[in-house]
């Protein structure tokens, strides 16, 4: 599967999992996936940092820990002397699906 499938893939399956539609890339600034309320960039790689994948396994694990209803979160902070921390949420899709009331599809789940 070649690098343009692949991404368009991902866009399609992300708006089937979050019951929103997919935009075809017209070069206009808009989101690639929008879900009611959600305008969502997708970005696909082959991998993700290791440390954003461990953090994300932590929390998985003191989420689990926790009890049944813990959701899983990483919270990113970019800090820098004067300036306001800018604070990025990260969880796994699932989750966010859950969070959101949404249900996966089957294939999302399995990350196909």
């Amino acid at each position: 599967m070649s690098a343009p499938q692949r991404w368009k893939r991902q866009e399609r399956e992300i708006a089937a999992a979050l019951g929103g539609v997919r935009l075809p890339n017209s070069g206009r600034g808009q989101p690639d996936v929008l879900a009611g309320n959600l305008a969502v960039q997708v970005k696909t790689r082959a991998t993700l940092p290791a440390w954003l994948v461990a953090a994300l396994d932590q929390a998985a694990r003191d989420a689990a820990a926790t009890g049944p209803d813990a959701v899983p979160v990483v919270i990113l902070s970019a800090v820098r002397a004067g300036r306001k921390a800018r604070r990025v949420v990260v969880l796994d899709l699932e989750a966010f699906a859950a969070l959101s009331g949404h249900t996966m599809a089957a294939a999302v789940c399995r990350g196909t």
